[in-house]
């Protein structure tokens, strides 16, 4: 399985069906499926791409975006290019012009400062056997920007675990939400002061950082019958919260949450499946995010087709 939402279109790219897919991400859905697939996954910050729905009268999801898949991070600002920027039909998009996404992705990170996570400090709680293979292996591929002039450094920031908060905040969606309705007010209190807490850590590290690097997931793709055990039989055995959601979404869901912008972008396999290298920055800084990643594929490629094919 090519992961959940936007596997379609991740798996897609990946067998050449399309050059360029749109997928949207409420925790993860563009990121994901591009990690498992070996192609590039972009979600971008909330609102930068206007949502406009002429079947559902709704404002924009809070914590959801639309964003490239594509096997080339130019492609992805291509596109991001193509789809940012306001519309007078969405009543919470961003109204400010859009960067120019292209005018400088061949500038290398020569000199930047890029800081690197194992498990954000809580997702260890969510690993499998092959995590720290994974991590093992995204670690070593993120270090290679070293040779392309950027200092790559451990942060020994603890950010705190999103699920709780983030489920107290899902009666936000339009859509309808977390089961039963708003949270008591001290469940909501509690949700937005963790919020506020690892929104003030990662606004802590980019002060000091370009952007931040880590594993996209911690997992590899799985058979179909063991991916459906998980989310459907069997997650509420294992996984933290009795959800295999959180599972799947450790290293990405926290940027939906707090809305900040993020890229995966190919780096090699594990087990003979493709693994991604997520890239973290402050909202609105996608130029200097697509820049990193162009840098990254233009000196590591990973077109290869995985052994397992």
């Amino acid at each position: 399985m090519p992961g959940w939402s936007s596997s379609g279109g991740a798996s897609a790219t990946a067998a050449r069906l399309v050059p360029i897919a749109i997928g949207t991400d409420g925790g993860g859905s563009t990121r994901l499926p591009a990690a498992y697939s070996g192609v590039v996954g972009m979600h971008p910050t909330p609102n930068l791409i206007p949502w406009v729905n002429y079947d559902v009268p709704v404002h924009s999801p809070m914590m959801m975006t639309m964003g490239p898949l594509c096997r080339y991070v130019t492609d992805a600002a291509i596109t991001l290019q193509a789809m940012a920027g306001p519309d007078g039909r969405d009543f919470t998009c961003q109204q400010l012009a859009p960067d120019d996404y292209l005018a400088h992705i061949d500038e290398g990170v020569d000199g930047m400062r890029m800081a690197w996570s194992d498990d954000y400090g809580f997702t260890q709680m969510y690993a499998q056997d092959e995590s720290p293979r994974v991590i093992a292996a995204v670690r070593d591929a993120a270090l290679g920007f070293t040779m392309l002039g950027a200092n790559v450094e451990a942060t020994e920031e603890v950010w705190e675990d999103f699920f709780p908060g983030f489920f107290a905040s899902c009666y936000l969606y339009p859509t309808g939400g977390a089961p039963g309705g708003p949270p008591e007010p001290e469940v909501w209190n509690a949700a937005l002061d963790t919020r506020q807490r690892n929104w003030l850590r990662f606004r802590k590290l980019f002060a000091t950082h370009d952007v931040l690097l880590s594993a996209t997931s911690q997992l590899l793709a799985r058979p179909v019958e063991e991916w459906d055990a998980a989310w459907i039989s069997k997650g509420h055995t294992f996984a933290p919260h009795s959800t295999f959601a959180p599972v799947y979404t450790s290293h990405t869901h926290m940027f939906n949450w707090l809305g900040f912008p993020a890229l995966s972008v190919p780096c090699g396999f594990v087990d003979g499946l493709p693994i991604g290298l997520q890239i973290v920055g402050l909202p609105g800084r996608e130029a200097k995010i697509l820049r990193v990643a162009n840098a990254f594929q233009a000196a590591y490629p990973r077109f290869e087709h995985p052994t397992v094919s």
